[in-house]
């Protein structure tokens, strides 16, 4: 009898979301929707609560545009990514292991800061309101890249990828609901100190992840090689490369951290729309133009090419680990695109940098101008914007998410990427309407008849609310969770969009470092424009600003045109070449 007639018939294995159920038993997930609740209550500490509380202490849009600047580490983080690449154990937590200490470490700290806003006065202290929201904002991304390192050590299947990936952005959203809607509600009755311990305290609870979580057994192994164009290149050329850029990022970081300074501290603050106008152009120059251009010389000039290298090389010295992780951190992503794409990589960077502008320059406003009372301003309770902007808006998000991922499936996704700008930037035009007297969307609600079942949701929230209500509560709630709904909906679409194009144009071989440096451009440009827009609140209003960023969101759809086009050329391109092979 043959070896094939006596071997076992190989077993099937139970469906892919059996699997995924089972894995749901693991302590593994568990850790990770707790780690994803710790990363996501810190963003929304620094870009929406906080913002909540200086708003309602009658701080001015300008100065929390110019606050807004200390995010600019969740733009940056990939820098100091390659830190950790491979694990080391952190300072007092390293019993841990390399993973779990760092987390638990960074974890701890942010509780902390957290815990001292509850007992700042912004009013009499803004810098030192300033300087632990800059902590919080380096700490936080530091903590993004540790988790992602921890999630895909940790991973043994591509069952336990997706769900840990499923996970992390329940958690991420879960920690939104609690940094938004409930803080608000708790600070429309307990006060603002109340609340930012709550947080604090709901932040330390979900350090229990960092517990439960096994260490990743690969955590001190060496990934598999990567590829890297720094071999290909001699000492004499790549140092002088690395150094100009470098010094080019810390001209830039000065630039930014010396207006803050000046603005928070000075008797005269110097002028955000002059910072935007004279200096913003030369940090985007420093930060984004001089790496791609010193790229591009490398790459045709030098005619440096990918090689696989070892992520750790034996015996280095400390000089050439510096040199190898700045080169991988900023020249590799953009070395590979600009060989691969050659012009198009200029169309790329342009679409990263102005996709999102709208929304990533209107975080840091929405709660003025919901809870304000001046420069046109709502005057809404905490309680209206907890319910209309951090429950159904959270709701709007999710929807217009799947919608996008829908649309992706049927339509393609060039398509969906140019209505995801129009719509992104159409919506401000809801904004400003409101801004101005909501005419038209008074005119919306009395024609669909959204109004009345709106209206009496509001007045039941105004009999929550310690809140003193107006007279036409219904009404004004009404238009502000339809707006607000449009505004998510939109946002959702436009992020799965963007998502979907910057995954599209990195290379797999370059997927992690790539997709950071693309995805962190996406909100340089908006956050850069903060301190300009609050200035231009005072002067002019809400309304002027929304207009503004209308109009300026249009940048991104004629981009979007191009790319669409050159996409398009570029396809019909290589299938001519396969044809021509063929025959």
């Amino acid at each position: 009898m043959s070896e094939a007639a006596i071997s076992p018939p190989p077993m099937k294995k139970p469906p892919r979301a059996v699997r995924a159920l089972k894995a749901l038993r693991d302590r593994r997930m568990a850790a990770m929707a707790l780690f994803a609740f710790a990363a996501g209550l810190p963003m929304g500490v620094t870009l929406g609560l906080l913002n909540a509380w200086l708003t309602k202490l009658g701080i001015t849009p300008s100065t929390i545009g110019t606050l807004s600047l200390l995010t600019l580490g969740y733009s940056f983080k990939y820098l100091w990514a390659p830190i950790f690449q491979t694990a080391h154990p952190a300072p007092l937590t390293g019993f841990l292991g390399g993973r779990r200490s760092w987390l638990l470490l960074l974890q701890g700290i942010m509780v902390v800061l957290i815990a001292i806003f509850a007992f700042t006065n912004p009013a009499a202290n803004i810098g030192l309101v300033a300087l632990i929201a800059l902590a919080i904002a380096l700490i936080s991304p530091t903590h993004d890249i540790v988790l992602d390192a921890w999630r895909i050590e940790v991973a043994r299947s591509d069952e336990d990828k997706d769900l840990m990936s499923a996970l992390y952005q329940f958690g991420y959203k879960s920690a939104g609901f609690i940094s938004g809607f409930i803080a608000l509600l708790v600070a429309a009755r307990a006060g603002w100190t109340v609340t930012f311990l709550m947080v604090a305290f709901v932040l330390a609870l979900s350090m229990i992840g960092s517990i439960i979580a096994p260490e990743p057994a690969s955590s001190k192994k060496p990934n598999a090689d990567r590829l890297s164009f720094l071999p290909s290149l001699p000492r004499s050329v790549s140092v002088p490369a690395v150094t100009v850029v470098s010094i080019g990022w810390l001209i830039g970081f000065v630039m930014i951290l010396t207006f803050v300074m000046q603005a928070l501290f000075s008797a005269t603050p110097p002028s955000g729309g002059t910072f935007v106008r004279s200096e913003g152009p030369w940090i985007v120059g420093l930060t984004v133009l001089v790496p791609a251009i010193v790229s591009a010389v490398l790459v045709f000039r030098f005619g440096a090419r990918a090689a696989e290298t070892p992520v750790r090389i034996a015996n280095e010295t400390r000089a050439d680990s510096v040199l190898r992780n700045l080169f991988r951190a900023i020249f590799d992503p953009l070395m590979e695109l600009i060989s691969r794409l050659k012009w198009g990589a200029v169309l790329v960077l342009l679409l990263a940098l102005t996709y999102r502008f709208t929304d990533a320059v209107w975080g840091a406003f929405a709660y003025p101008f919901y809870l304000g009372d001046q420069f046109g301003a709502l005057g809404h309770s905490l309680d209206d914007v907890a319910i209309a902007s951090k429950f159904f808006g959270v709701i709007a998000t999710i929807l217009g998410s799947l919608l996008g991922a829908v649309l992706i499936a049927v339509l393609g996704r060039m398509p969906v990427f140019f209505v995801g700008g129009i719509v992104a930037a159409a919506t401000n035009l809801l904004y400003a309407d409101l801004a101005a007297g909501a005419s038209v969307l008074d005119s919306f609600l009395e024609i669909s008849h959204l109004g009345p079942p709106l209206s009496a949701l509001a007045d039941w929230a105004a009999k929550l609310s310690p809140d003193v209500v107006a007279a036409d509560q219904g009404q004004r709630m009404a238009r502000l969770m339809v707006t607000i709904f449009a505004e998510n909906l939109a946002g959702g679409f436009a992020l799965v969009a963007i998502t979907a194009y910057l995954t599209s144009v990195v290379n797999p071989r370059f997927a992690a470092v790539q997709y950071a440096l693309l995805a962190s451009l996406t909100m340089l440009i908006g956050t850069l424009g903060r301190p300009w827009l609050g200035e231009i609140i005072e002067r002019q209003g809400y309304y002027s600003v929304f207009m503004i960023t209308f109009w300026l969101g249009g940048v991104a759809v004629v981009l979007s045109i191009f790319e669409w086009i050159r996409q398009a050329r570029d396809t019909s391109h290589a299938t001519s070449l396969v044809l021509d092979q063929d025959d």
